[in-house]
């Protein structure tokens, strides 16, 4: 049955998704329509766990499962109350009776498929935009049944009329509605335009500065939502677009975004108390003669943050006084910044943001678990007269005998390069200096390593101007063993410092 839009104004809401505050950025999200009773997306949180969201579009609850293998690209139901989930490396079978996976397959279906159609009954076809071949799947027995070249991917033609109301990408036709977007790419800043199906006037637009990737009709209204729902942690409920039909067994549309707007609050209530939320900054840059001072937290992450590059030593950004207990560093570097008078008891680096280099450190105290810093006295900058500058700097800390670096509380995954060990408090426990005179005249190379990466350092020593380097055994690695059993064979030569 089609119904008649309403040419009215219209009531746009948040529709709140149970997404902590502190869920990453930047992973591409779909958000699924699925047999009209339930909504589906997807999100991360931590450091790499998938979250599947559901909201029940009859009762307006949300529901959140863990174990997802990659962020939500489609869905389909099946018979027997069994959904076909897909996911960046995965399709996955869901009881929806007791909201558990049964099965899950991954094998030659490849990764990265962005699509599930019904092939017949039994038969389901997985496959991608950007890839020629498709996998045809049973649904009874969750295994592959060949491959075959898919056909190629045909999209309902622009009317003309709605192309004049700038539609670019149409998003769904049915219920009376045309519900397009204006720019073709997702992630562009566009508009919504909500068109009647009959004679595409325009019935009102909604603009999307942070793009724009699905829409839907929902009883008498549209969900729409953005390209990346961690960062939205909400969707957009138009509400009073189509009238509602007297007697229907649905709630109201604002009822239904009310209730799933107090579901979602308590679902996140409940994961603060289990995990307390991390306190997350985006998207610092400090610049020259800026310092960041008298700062004590717990639990921070920095992401996309960084510091600029100077021209003169006195506007070198500056971070001051800062005393932080298990930081995070996502997509962050503080490369060229001067370190003062900062501890940082437990920091994780992933994905190479632990790479610092041509930092000025002044007693600066690493402890408990490092794990991926990397700090090297140079800095290499596209512009060789500014890389002359900070090395410049760096020969001129050296001329000052204050302490640089504490690492005697500290333990993990740490590399020093190019900052001189007597500048450096250290645990001789687990940690070792090797002049560069040693490396010179003494075999170091006849000391088998073993699985031990710590051999790495003295070739990169003989092969510069440092004035030694300082081995640090990784004592939560695979190989501890093996780097505390290296350090002991230098040391027992004469090759490493005793301490």
């Amino acid at each position: 049955m089609e119904f008649q839009p309403l040419v009215a104004p219209v009531d746009v809401q948040e529709l709140r998704v149970p997404v902590p505050q502190d869920a990453p950025h930047h992973f591409p999200t779909a958000t699924v329509l699925l047999d009209e009773s339930a909504l589906l997306t997807s999100w991360v949180e931590g450091r790499a766990a998938h979250r599947l969201g559901i909201l029940d579009l009859h009762t307006g609850q949300w529901r959140v499962l863990p174990g997802l293998r990659g962020m939500l690209r489609d869905a389909l139901a099946l018979s027997d109350q069994r959904w076909l989930v897909l996911t960046d490396h995965a399709l996955t079978e869901i009881d929806v009776q007791t909201w558990e996976v049964t099965r899950r397959l991954t094998a030659k279906i490849g990764t990265y498929n962005t699509s599930l159609s019904r092939d017949d009954d039994d038969v389901i076809a997985v496959g991608s935009s950007a890839a020629t071949m498709e996998s045809l799947v049973s649904a009874s027995t969750m295994t592959v049944l060949k491959r075959r070249r898919r056909s190629p991917l045909l999209q309902d033609p622009i009317p003309a009329g709605a192309a004049r109301e700038g539609a670019a990408r149409i998003l769904q036709h049915g219920s009376g509605l045309l519900l397009a977007a204006t720019q073709a790419r997702e992630s562009a800043p566009q508009r919504l335009v909500v068109l009647s199906a009959e004679d595409l006037s325009e019935i009102t637009s909604v603009d999307f500065p942070l793009g724009l990737s699905s829409a839907h009709v929902v009883g008498d209204g549209v969900i729409v939502a953005g390209p990346d729902i961690g960062r939205a942690r909400s969707l957009t409920a138009l509400g009073g677009v189509i009238p509602r039909v007297n007697g229907s067994a649905s709630q109201p549309f604002t009822t239904l975004v009310g209730t799933a707007n107090e579901s979602a609050a308590v679902l996140l209530q409940q994961g603060a108390r289990r995990n307390p939320p991390r306190t997350v900054y985006r998207d610092h840059r400090l610049e020259p003669g800026e310092e960041l001072a008298d700062v004590t937290g717990r639990r921070l992450t920095l992401e996309n943050c960084v510091a600029a590059r100077a021209q003169k030593g006195h506007e070198r950004p500056r971070i001051s006084r800062v005393h932080v207990a298990d930081l995070e560093l996502q997509s962050s570097s503080l490369s060229g910044a001067v370190l003062e008078d900062v501890t940082v008891d437990g920091l994780r680096c992933p994905d190479e943001a632990g790479f610092l280099f041509g930092c000025e450190l002044r007693r600066v105290t690493l402890k408990g678990r490092i794990r991926g810093l990397i700090l090297n006295s140079t800095l290499d900058d596209p512009d060789p007269a500014m890389t002359a500058q900070y090395a410049q700097w760096h020969r001129e800390r050296v001329q000052d005998p204050e302490w640089m670096l504490d690492l005697t509380g500290a333990t993990g995954d740490l590399t020093i390069r190019g900052y001189p060990s007597r500048f450096i408090r250290r645990n001789p426990e687990l940690q070792a200096v090797v002049t560069a005179e040693a490396a010179q005249t003494l075999d170091w190379r006849a000391v088998d390593p073993g699985r031990s990466s710590l051999g790495v350092a003295l070739h990169e020593l003989v092969r510069s101007d440092w004035e030694d380097v300082t081995l640090i055994a990784n004592t939560h690695g695979a190989h501890a063993s093996e780097d505390l059993r290296y350090i002991q064979r230098l040391r027992a030569l004469g090759i490493a410092q005793t301490d």
